[in-house]
Order: C-alpha cells, then sequence, then structure tokens
C-alpha cells in the first residue's frame, strides 16, 4: 500500500469515531493504533472537530495509548545505547507531558550550554576549578537556579521549563549539570541518596568509567546542583542521612547510572500525578517503569 493509500485509510477510520457498535470500534481502534505515531496529527485534527464528548473520549484515549507506546520504544531505545546519554533520557520524558516540546530547539539550546562552558574549559583545571566554571556559566551567566518550594510541581521536572524559567528542581538541574560535564567528559555522576538528589565529582585522574567501576576511595566531593553548585563533603551526607530514619548504605555515597537517575525522575513524577488523581499520566509511568 502506496503512503497516500494508507493516509486514506488511516482518515476513513478516524471519521468512524462514532461507530456505535462496541466490537466495530474496538477494530477500528485498534486498526488506528497500528498506524502508530503516524495516526497522531489525523486524531489531534478529529479531536479538535469532534462535538460529542464520548467521541472526543475515544480520541484521547487512543492519542494516548500510542503516545504511551511511543515513550516506552523510545526509553527501550535510549537504555539499549551505549552510555545512556542522560539528556536524551529527559528529552523523551518531556516530550510525552508537553507534546509541543520541539527536542530540535531545545537540543541546540543544550548544545549552546555546552559549547560556552566548554570554551571556558582546559585540560589544566583543577577539579575544584572545573567545577567553579560550570558553576559559572550554570548559575551566573544562565542564571538556572533551585526551586525550592515546599510543594513540588511537575513542571519543574521538564527540560522546556527549565530552560524557558531558568528555574528545576534537583534532580531536573541535576541531570543538565551531569549531561554538560559528562560530555566534557567530567566524571561527574548522580547520588541515589533518598529525599535528596546529590551529585558526586569522582577521581578524574584517569578516562572516565562506569558509575559502577569507581569505589569510595574515588570519590572527591559532592555538588548541590538546586544551591548553586555548591561543594561538600561525605561528612555531611553522613550528617544528612543521620537527621532522617533511613539506614546508611554504601550507594547513597557512590555514583550510579543515569539509567537510575532518569527511572527516580519517573518515580517522583509518579508519586506527584498520583496525589494529583492523574490516573492516565500514572498509568503511563507504571509502564514504563516496568519495563525499565
Amino acid at each position: 500500500m502506496s503512503h497516500v493509500d494508507e493516509i486514506k485509510e488511516l482518515n476513513a477510520l478516524v471519521s468512524l469515531m462514532d461507530e456505535p457498535n462496541e466490537d466495530m470500534f474496538n477494530q477500528i481502534r485498534n486498526k488506528v493504533i497500528s498506524f502508530g505515531k503516524q495516526a497522531l496529527p489525523a486524531l489531534e485534527e478529529a479531536w479538535v472537530n469532534t462535538l460529542e464528548d464520548d467521541d472526543s473520549e475515544r480520541i484521547e484515549s487512543i492519542i494516548d495509548e500510542i503516545r504511551q507506546e511511543e515513550l516506552v520504544q523510545d526509553f527501550n531505545n535510549w537504555k539499549g545505547e551505549s552510555g545512556s546519554n542522560i539528556i536524551k533520557g529527559l528529552m523523551i520524558l518531556t516530550k510525552y507531558f508537553q507534546p509541543e516540546f520541539d527536542e530540535y530547539q531545545y537540543g541546540g539550546r543544550f548544545e549552546k550550554l555546552f559549547r560556552e562552558t566548554w570554551l571556558e574549559m582546559n585540560d589544566s583545571l583543577t577539579a575544584l576549578e572545573k567545577i567553579k566554571v560550570l558553576n559559572h556559566v550554570f548559575y551566573s551567566v544562565y542564571q538556572f537556579n533551585g526551586h525550592l518550594d515546599s510543594i513540588m510541581k511537575t513542571d519543574t521536572y521538564y527540560l522546556n521549563k527549565v530552560f524557558d524559567y531558568r528555574k528545576g528542581n534537583a534532580i531536573s538541574l541535576g541531570v543538565l549539570y551531569i549531561a554538560v560535564a559528562q560530555k566534557l567528559k567530567i566524571p561527574v555522576f548522580g547520588v541515589n541518596l533518598p529525599g535528596h538528589f546529590i551529585l558526586v565529582y569522582m577521581d578524574d585522574m584517569h578516562d572516565m568509567q562506569l558509575p559502577n567501576e569507581y569505589s569510595e576511595t574515588d570519590v572527591l566531593f559532592y555538588i548541590n546542583a538546586v544551591n548553586n553548585g555548591a561543594i561538600f563533603t561525605r561528612k555531611e551526607v553522613d550528617h544528612f542521612i543521620s537527621q532522617t530514619n533511613i539506614d546508611s548504605k554504601p550507594e547513597f555515597f557512590l555514583p550510579c547510572s543515569n539509567l537510575i537517575v532518569i527511572k527516580r525522575m519517573i518515580n517522583e513524577l509518579n508519586i506527584l500525578f498520583e496525589k494529583e488523581n492523574n490516573h492516565t499520566k500514572t498509568a503511563a509511568l507504571n509502564k514504563l517503569l516496568s519495563g525499565l
């Protein structure tokens, strides 16, 4: 079947969203879903022009199922890529929750941020000097700042919102910071510390390794991305843990993979959507988590 014929068939199927017979409608639905994201423009146009609430709900349901499948597939592809570029993981997540998200535009803004940081770097800098450069670009030039409100909002997790408002939470700012550092071959990783997401700078005397290849003796210092890139020590991490009701574990001081960071972000978003009783979003995130 030619592309033109496919479009004609798709448009014909979408025009049948008011099919009263449930069995027939389910056949139509499954056929539309089989077109994947190619069906989205026709479905979105139909949704805009539909007056009946029942038909609108049917179309919304199909759109979301297609977008959920695309989300899972994109994450599976990302997970399988060598190195799991963390900014790409954030972009995939943002694209699902912000359908208008322009990957090309915000990818370009990330590259600009990276280039501006790269121009100020050189190999002779110490670890602390490299972080000073990163912090200067992030918090002075770009003026990113931390969202410290007691009530967290889902918007603070999305890449477009972080760039547009220069504001993010500990994990969204952390992901952006990690992404720039790792592209510069600087060994900065996330630390999956319960209650507070932080970053760690590992020994940079050798080529950057995978997170699980480092040990505690490789830790140089920790970084708080939500507090202007403030640097602190293990002693302060110990103190934080002692103020909570959690048992100290070695992984609370060690780097974790980019996949674990993104999974943590998904879990945090899931909790927020559960509080909002947004069952569509929580279903999508639970489906995603089950595959990760």
